[in-house]
């Protein structure tokens, strides 16, 4: 039995999902920052990237290194996009059995949807009856919110089961359970009507399941693709039209499988992970935690004097409110939370490794500033198991196994960076960093 892949740690580790339609203004025209063989990435494609990513919000508010670093960081992650993406047609994985099938899949989910969305649309909440919930409700905006979604809901399952009984009864849709059975085949028919017929091995992979499962949970699979099938033959039939989406799924799709490839490759069996585990055994500890107030102040002075105040009995908090110099402390008043023990400015974190909780620290002096620090409370050091760590442990090996195959990969398909022209024209910057 093969191991079971954990698909979201893949998708976690992908960055073609950075592609988007919007685009952040920085490059004055479209430029082509790297070319990787016959691909490209253009400025249009990293200001969409940039525009999609969780640093968007922030961007604008950077300063120009770190602007330029984020730029670099991106670039980079769309080349190894295209990297992926033409070794994974090298080796014909866009022609798979497994590829086609996925792509075929979304496609039948979008159509699904479409379809579904517009049938919900056709729900609208009838005059008198609106009349009669506003009454109920007697100007209770909320109220009558949820009152009409609750009619909507309701009405869209009446109206999704009367169209399903349809299309099957149009289809002349046959079940099969009877032959929900153990020694069942992989291409044995459960389900079929005009259009359309369902295997086992459509919806049980034989490769994760060895014997037979639960009836009852395949004949939730099996219901669930009927329903899939009848409703996105229907909205063929409509002409319902969704090649962007799916174009756009699977330039994402490609190098997510290759990557997927390369993941079975490097973490062949359970064995591989439990080995590096065995070498690793620190990736199990959880480090003490801290939880921490601090005081920061610009001269020893100054520090003291506040110190003293402390010790007489006044807040140490209430203080950094008022005279600290760290500005995102001043503004909680000193409390910046929990501290991961080893990590941080050095000297405080031995600081706060020996004060007793409770207690105000003496003065500590760092590059920052003058500290006084407290210890709220802590959380000590432990250890997961190794089940615990599983999943991070696979994410590691992928992390080393990575940037060593991408090189690989540059060298094979000849990847040229650009200069690129900054928008004012006084500067041009190297976006490889």
């Amino acid at each position: 039995m093969r191991m079971k892949i954990d698909t979201k740690l893949i998708k976690a580790m992908t960055w073609a999902a950075l592609l988007a339609a919007s685009q952040l203004p920085a490059i004055a025209a479209s430029q082509v920052l790297a070319s990787i063989g016959a691909m490209q990435v253009t400025s249009d494609e990293l200001n969409a990237a940039i525009a999609s990513s969780p640093f968007s919000t922030q961007f604008a508010a950077m300063n120009e290194d770190d602007q330029a670093g984020l730029r670099g960081d991106m670039l980079r992650r769309l080349v190894a996009s295209r990297l992926l993406t033409l070794e994974a047609q090298r080796l014909g994985l866009d022609k798979s059995s497994d590829y086609r099938q996925d792509i075929e899949n979304f496609r039948l989910g979008l159509v699904y949807r479409h379809y579904m969305d517009k049938l919900r649309e056709r729900i609208v909440v009838p005059p008198d009856t609106l009349a009669e919930m506003k009454q109920q409700m007697k100007g209770d905006a909320d109220g009558l919110a949820a009152a009409k979604a609750a009619y909507i809901s309701n009405q869209y399952k009446l109206l999704k089961q009367t169209t399903l009984e349809n299309l099957k009864n149009q289809d002349h849709v046959v079940l099969h359970e009877e032959r929900i059975k153990p020694g069942i085949k992989p291409d044995t028919v459960l389900m079929e009507g005009k259009s359309f017929h369902i295997k086992y091995a459509d919806i049980v992979n034989p490769r994760e399941h060895s014997t037979l499962p639960n009836p009852e949970w395949i004949k939730e699979q099996l219901y669930k693709r009927g329903e899939l099938l009848l409703i996105a033959n229907a909205a063929d039939k409509l002409g319902v039209d969704v090649s962007g989406k799916l174009k756009q799924y699977q330039k994402e799709r490609l190098p997510a499988l290759m990557l997927e490839t390369k993941t079975r490759e490097w973490i062949s069996s359970e064995k591989t992970l439990h080995d590096w585990f065995d070498k690793h055994p620190e990736v199990a500890t959880i480090p003490e935690r801290r939880h921490i107030g601090q005081l920061v102040v610009a001269t020893r002075k100054e520090a003291e004097a506040l110190r003293a105040r402390i010790l007489k009995g006044e807040s140490l908090f209430t203080l950094a409110g008022q005279y600290s110099i760290d500005p995102l402390g001043r503004k909680q008043n000193g409390d910046i939370g929990w501290l991961v023990a080893g990590r941080g400015m050095p000297e405080l974190d031995r600081a706060s490794a020996k004060l007793e909780d409770g207690k105000v620290s003496d003065v500590i002096e760092t590059r920052a500033g003058f500290h006084l620090l407290t210890v709220l409370e802590r959380q000590p050091m432990s250890r997961k198991t190794y089940a615990g760590v599983r999943d991070r442990i696979a994410q590691l090996i992928i992390n080393e196994k990575l940037p060593p195959y991408l090189g690989d990969l540059e060298r094979r398909y000849k990847v040229s960076w650009n200069v690129i022209q900054a928008r004012d024209d006084s500067a041009q910057k190297v976006l490889k960093q």
